[in-house]
């Protein structure tokens, strides 16, 4: 099974991740910020990274995407951008630091399932 890194600073949404994506059997790691979530990445090469953009003080989720992209050990991790930055400026930076996927909050379960198998069917 695959093993999914959530990368949030509120509490709620992580759990509500967790619990949504622990029902495909998927293991789940969980980062509170993005410092952890560049140790936990690296430590553990999760199959693919779950990320918010703002995450309190260190780094936002556009760098440690561009961190993980740069990076010779978590440069082929799928990135998924979770948040409530909706502007297609906030889109076209997603991507362009390495995000495979952006989906905006609030995202509904069977949709961020969909988007999380899709992604690791072609990885």
């Amino acid at each position: 099974m695959a093993k999914l890194l959530i990368a949030d600073d509120l509490v709620p949404i992580r759990q509500m991740v967790r619990i949504t994506l622990s029902t495909q059997g998927w293991t789940i790691l969980e980062a509170k910020n993005g410092t952890e979530a560049l140790e936990l990445a690296r430590a553990e090469k999760p199959d693919l990274v779950l990320l918010d953009v703002d995450m309190g003080p260190g780094p936002n989720g556009f760098e440690v995407c561009r961190q993980l992209k740069s990076e010779p050990g978590t440069k082929d991790i799928p990135v998924v951008m979770l948040t409530a930055h909706e502007s297609e400026s906030d889109k076209k930076t997603g991507f362009s630091v390495g995000a495979t996927q952006y989906l905006t909050k609030p995202f509904g379960p069977l949709e961020l399932i969909d988007t999380i198998r899709g992604i690791l069917a072609h990885s």
